[in-house]
């Protein structure tokens, strides 16, 4: 693997599994896109700053509590561009097993930082948590 996605995942994943969502947020470019099974958004990295706290505020309510890149594999496209689909586990306070998934990320490598262009959810994150019993049915 590549030393600077080692480096770009490293950081997330202990930004993650610290919910540490700020610094996760810094490790994006300034624009990027985030899909799921229920669509696509384009987003900014200050309005992810602005809603991290938020977002990890939540985390912590449906009882996470440590997240781990359980394998990597990476997809280049040329020189500058590269897909890592990473395997996360995640514990949660209230599951005897930790929860695993997949998301795939886009890192453009064109500036001396690696930044996130776009990351694919492969599940429905609320649809799991629901399964689960971390959420209420709506």
């Amino acid at each position: 693997m590549d030393k600077r996605i080692e480096k770009l995942f490293a950081d997330y994943g202990k930004a993650f599994s610290a919910l540490e969502l700020q610094k996760t947020a810094e490790l994006y470019s300034d624009e990027f896109i985030a899909a799921g099974p229920k669509g696509i958004i384009s987003q900014k990295r200050a309005e992810f700053l602005a809603n991290a706290g938020k977002a990890a505020e939540f985390y912590r309510s449906v009882g996470q509590q440590s997240a781990k890149a359980l394998s990597m594999k990476e997809t280049w496209f040329g020189d500058d561009y590269v897909i890592v689909t990473i395997h996360w586990g995640v514990t949660f306070k209230t599951l005897k097993k930790p929860v695993e998934f997949d998301v795939s990320y886009l890192v453009q490598l064109t500036d001396k930082t690696p930044r996130i262009i776009l990351f694919i959810s492969h599940e429905d994150e609320e649809e799991t948590m629901r399964k689960l019993g971390l959420l209420k049915a709506a």
